[in-house]
This record gives structure tokens, sequence and C-alpha cells, in this order.
């Protein structure tokens, strides 16, 4: 029986190691595609604007808010100042709030009107599918031929819809994303990781996006055809990730994509390491869902073989993302049982670290590039910090793992807002992040007795991957007791 057990944790070691090694592999060369398009200077479509007023179509501005008082007043400020003909452009302010952010966004609103912005404000009665239920009311009362889309902490520039709306020349064209910014992301270690992170994602998509291959957008900062949405049925609120579950339908469909990485809008991150959990494990039980939702229908699509394993590559990332805490807790059973002697347990090891050196290096390089961090520091500061930067993710793989278990057990529509800035520390905190705090202190107490016992049995293989274990989930409770102390 011991040898049994033995053997299903080398297998399942084996097969997490196998599809990791498939997804370095595509991203690298999705990697070396981004990189020959920046080199080229590729990093937008052609468009050609149209200097014609009579010739642009109408957009409907949509912009969903719930309880963002710390913001709401300079997003509304920032889409009045668009410049686009004035009869073509509506902007709607979808108002799902329950505290003092629908006083500020209905002043600002009576405000802009008043001098002749066509700007409403719509509130509805009762908060039903949260923001995909807030947007699916809110185009019921547009009129727009496109849709724009902004969650509440962007501020787009002023050219945005100059500059988005001539690509839709294409009548193929069904959405388009935009190069997001980050005000925020030197406040803190743990900004600038997420500012890299969404980099890196961002740079990805460059490749993605020039190699026709599937992508995976934000809902925000983003433009949609009215046709294509209505030929999909408009954002499903059977999910916390409407915007990836629309972009995949649109994908499978005849719709193309379109990706801008250089116009940018400007956005915030979460600060407070209790908002950066709850985010995640949304994020995480979204993904994960909206990948099993459509994995039919995505090997039932007529594709090429390499394209056809990027958009597995592409869908089940966050799965991926997962199972690397599953290599966590198979860590200290497989130091106590296995000889890490034994040829395929010795070169599987060794291999996943060649790999994870490989993308390491690939997705800082990506990260910072998409990031746009060109500040120059010594050597040993950008290798420590390289090192954080990878180390991260072993707990947002905890966090990705959680929101899969909770997708598994049909918890699709449990949603809780990511508070930006100051209000982050004042937000009252759902129950599910003391869960995922509890999580955090055992799996860094679970390391730690991994190492003890690596170093007991001369079984020394897993110690670097409970040492970056111990220094992500360090540095989360570190936070956390900083952010306790603030409060």
């Amino acid at each position: 029986m011991l040898a049994l057990f033995s053997w299903l944790l080398q297998s399942v070691f084996l097969i997490v190691v196998v599809y990791f090694a498939l997804y370095v592999v595509l991203e690298l060369r999705v990697f070396l595609i981004s990189r020959n398009v920046e080199q080229r200077k590729l990093t937008s479509l052609a468009c050609h604007a149209v200097h014609e007023a009579k010739l642009w179509p109408s957009v409907s501005v949509l912009l969903p808010i719930y309880n963002e008082s710390d913001v709401v007043e300079r997003l509304i400020d920032a889409v009045c100042r668009l410049r686009y003909p004035a009869e073509a452009l509506q902007i709607l302010v979808l108002d799902d709030s329950s505290d003092k952010t629908t006083a500020l966004a209905r002043s600002k609103v009576d405000h802009y009107a008043t001098q002749g912005v066509n700007v409403l404000f719509i509130k509805r009665p009762i908060r039903k599918g949260n923001k995909a239920g807030n947007l699916v009311n809110g185009i019921r009362q547009s009129s727009g031929e496109f849709f724009a889309v902004f969650d509440a902490d962007f501020v787009p520039p002023v050219d945005f819809l100059l500059k988005t709306i001539p690509c839709f020349k294409d009548p193929d064209l069904g959405f388009l994303q935009t190069g997001i910014g980050y005000e925020n992301r030197d406040v803190s270690f743990l900004t600038r990781f997420q500012a890299m992170e969404m980099g890196h994602q961002q740079y990805v998509t460059v490749g993605l996006s020039e190699d026709g291959d599937m992508a995976s957008l934000s809902g925000s900062s983003c433009v949609w055809r009215k046709a294509c949405v209505d030929a999909l049925g408009g954002w499903s609120t059977s999910t916390v990730t409407e915007d990836v579950d629309l972009g995949y339908r649109a994908q499978f469909g005849r719709w193309k994509y379109a990706y801008l990485r250089d116009v940018v809008s400007m956005s915030l991150l979460p600060e407070s390491i209790s908002a950066f959990r709850i985010q995640r494990e949304r994020w995480g039980r979204g993904l994960i869902h909206s990948g099993f939702k459509h994995a039919k229908e995505m090997l039932l699509q007529r594709m090429p073989l390499i394209k056809r394993m990027h958009a597995v590559s592409m869908m089940f990332s966050s799965v991926l993302l997962a199972s690397i805490y599953v290599l966590i807790m198979l860590s200290l059973p497989l130091t106590v049982l296995v000889h890490f002697g034994e040829e395929s347990m010795r070169l599987g090891t060794l291999v996943f670290f060649a790999l994870v050196g490989i993308w390491a290096l690939v997705n800082a390089f990506g990260a910072r590039k998409g990031a746009r961090f060109d500040a120059k520091t010594s050597f040993l500061q950008d290798l420590w910090n390289t090192y954080r930067y990878i180390a991260m993710f072993l707990p947002m793989a905890w966090y990705y793992f959680a929101g899969g278990v909770r997708a598994l057990l049909g918890i699709h529509e449990d949603f809780h807002r990511t508070p930006k800035g100051k209000s982050a520390y004042r937000a009252v905190i759902p129950r599910l992040d003391s869960v995922l705090l509890a999580g955090d202190v055992f799996t860094f107490l679970y390391s730690l007795t991994a190492i003890v016992v690596a170093l007991h049995t001369g079984n020394y293989f897993l110690i670097p991957l409970n040492v970056t274990s111990c220094v992500g989930f360090g540095m989360v409770l570190y936070w956390t007791w900083k952010e306790r102390n603030v409060r």
C-alpha cells in the first residue's frame, strides 16, 4: 500500500512537470513573437483615423461602479473629457452602490449634463448578477454601435476613442483591448509585483495577437462592437470573470480581437494584502470555471495544432498555477517516501527546476517590458527582486487552488469587490480572507517542516521549492501583520 501511494505521488508530480514543460515551451514561443513585434514597432494596428464627423460611429461608454467613492469622481471627469464628436457619444454611469458613491456620482453627472454632455445616471433597484448584470442592464438603455467599458479605478487618455474606434473598419473585429498602466505601482513590492505580473500578461498578449492565437483579455479599457455583444447574448451573470467568458465566446465565433498596447489607460492596484488575496481567489475561481465551461467548445473548433495548444495553455494556465500548490503539498510526503536517487524522480526534479529557471527569466523580462519598468538597478538587487517576484507566485497558487476548489463546489457567483487605494484599509474584509490567511500560515509552516525533514533525511532535491515557498508566504504574512497594525 505504501509503495502504491509513493507511486501515485510520483505520478502526480511528473504529470505537473510535463504540463509545466508544455506551458513554458509555448510561452517561450509567444515571448519571441512579442519581442520581434516590439523590435518592428508593430505594437498597434494600422488604424486610419476618419476626419469627417459624420463618419464617426456612435459610442456608448459604460461605467459599472459599485461602492467606489474614492475614485468615482475622477473616472467621470476623465470620461467626460474624452475627445469625440458630441452627437455620437453617450456616457452611462451604471451605479450599483450602497454607500456615498451614489451621491458623488449623481452630483458629477448632473454637473456635466448641465454643460451639455450626453451623460446619464442609471441605478438599478436591485443589484442582481454583480458587474455582468449591471452591464446587461446598461446596454438595454444604450444607443451606441460600440461599447467602451471602464472600471471605476480607470482613467482613459482623452484620445482613447479617436485611436480605437477607427480599428473597427474591419467588420469582423468584435472587440479591442488596450494597454493598462498603474499609478500606484511603486507604493510597495506588492504593487510592483502586480504591475509586473500584469505587464507580463500584456507583453505576451502582443505575441498572441500578432500570431492570431486565443487570448484572455481584461474587461476594462476595452471596446466592444454592439453586434458582437448582441450575437453572443451579452455578459453572463453565471461567472465572476464575465469579461473572460465573453472574450472566449467571441473568439470561438467568427469574431476577431485586436490589442493596442500603446493606447494606455491608467488604473490602480490593490495596496493591501487582504484585498489582493480576495481578488486573486475570485480571479482563480472565475478563470478555472471559464476554462472548463468552454473546454468542449474549444476542442470542437477547427484550428491548427499549434493554435489549439496555445488555446489549451491559455485557458488552463490558472489550473497550472493551482497545481503548483499541489506540488508544495506533495513536497513533504515525497521527501519522506521517495528516494530521489531513482532516475525518473531525479530527472523529473532537475527538469522542473530548469524549466522554472527558464520561465523565471522569460517572465521577468516580459513583465518589466510590459510594465515599462526602465529604471536601472544593481545586479544583486535585480536578482533578489526577480527571486521575490517568482516567490510571490506560490501564494498566488494557493489562492487559485482555493478558488478552483470553490469552483468545483459550484460557487461561481460569490463576488467580493476589490477596494483600491486608501479604501482597501477601511473596507470590511469578507470572512473568506480569514480562510485564505489560515492557508498562508499553514503553508509557511508546512514548507518549513519539509525543509527540516529534507535536511534530516538527506533528500535535498525539493528544498529549493520549499525555501521559495517560505519566502513567498513569509512576505504575505509580514504584509498581513503590517496591515493589521495600520488598522
